[in-house]
């Protein structure tokens, strides 16, 4: 696998030929406190960002909060805690930054094989979460989807799940998917029972089965025509997919960084966006033959 060096957000960056990036930790300024609201849409992005150049749709495996927890000596909890403001600060600079939308990867469905303590935690934070949050979603034009097999949760996270999709459903802003009990394979699976059961209530032809068919019964297809992510980050040093979005990713620009997810920050974030303004995105074409 190769991979890149990706220094602080800079004026001058030169091309790039992998589809695939890895950093190394980077000196970052220090934030304000996490939260979602969007600060004055007159602040200027990050030297060298450019808004015609950004990815329209941003994923994130968000990895390493117990790591991060445990070199601290702190709990389990506390890492998570830390995680989630993390992700606060994300999805901020993605609606100031102008982002179409961003998916998170929040909760596998082998993550149900954690114990019990953990998973708890988890749950709770989650409920907390969205509680807090909810109506700065709204106020902030936020439209948000949890996708996965949200069945598995406890009923009161799955009734406030369901509320807070309801009070974000007409928001025209950023599209905020986060995948909680969720895995690629599940993805897929439920995708063709979808499709097979369109086929057995005469809907549709076996012979006419497309990608497209199946792509719409996707849990990202709700996004609409940017449904596929541009850009895929992944945190804590590791360099696979862990079953996440299979489907959807298979000309994403993959950007690996050597910080745990607690850590990342505005600075961050900018040198993965600018790794993808310098990709040339060919979709396996010869260069100069127009993508799809």
């Amino acid at each position: 696998m190769l991979s890149e060096q990706v220094q602080p957000p800079s004026p001058h960056h030169s091309k790039s030929s992998s589809g695939v990036c890895h950093s190394s930790p980077s000196h970052a300024t220090e934030l304000p406190p996490a939260f979602f609201a969007v600060r004055p849409s007159h602040r200027e992005l990050p030297h060298g960002l450019d808004a015609h150049l950004l990815p329209r749709h941003v994923a994130i495996i968000m990895d390493g909060n117990s790591r991060w927890a445990d070199t601290r000596g702190l709990s389990c909890a506390a890492g998570h805690e830390a995680g989630a403001k993390s992700l606060k600060e994300i999805v901020r600079l993605s609606c100031e930054w102008g982002l179409a939308a961003l998916t998170v990867f929040a909760f596998s469905t082998e993550n149900w094989h954690r114990g019990q303590v953990e998973i708890s935690i988890l749950m709770q934070l989650f409920q907390n979460v969205l509680t807090e949050e909810v109506d700065t979603l709204v106020k902030e034009n936020i439209e948000v989807r949890v996708i996965g097999d949200t069945q598995r949760f406890p009923l009161p996270l799955q009734s406030l799940i369901h509320k807070v999709q309801q009070k974000t459903a007409n928001n025209t802003g950023l599209k905020f998917t986060v995948a909680a009990s969720y895995s690629g394979r599940y993805d897929i699976v439920q995708a063709c029972q979808r499709v097979a059961a369109n086929v057995q209530q005469g809907k549709l032809n076996p012979k006419d089965i497309t990608e497209r068919h199946l792509e719409d019964q996707l849990g990202t297809s709700w996004i609409g025509d940017i449904r596929n992510p541009d850009l895929l980050i992944r945190t804590s040093g590791e360099q696979r997919l862990s079953n996440f979005l299979l489907w959807q990713l298979a000309y994403t620009e993959l950007f690996f960084m050597d910080v745990m997810w607690p850590d990342v920050d505005e600075v961050h974030y900018a040198n993965a966006l600018l790794y993808f303004q310098r990709r040339h995105r060919r979709y396996g074409r010869r260069p100069g033959v127009s993508a799809p």
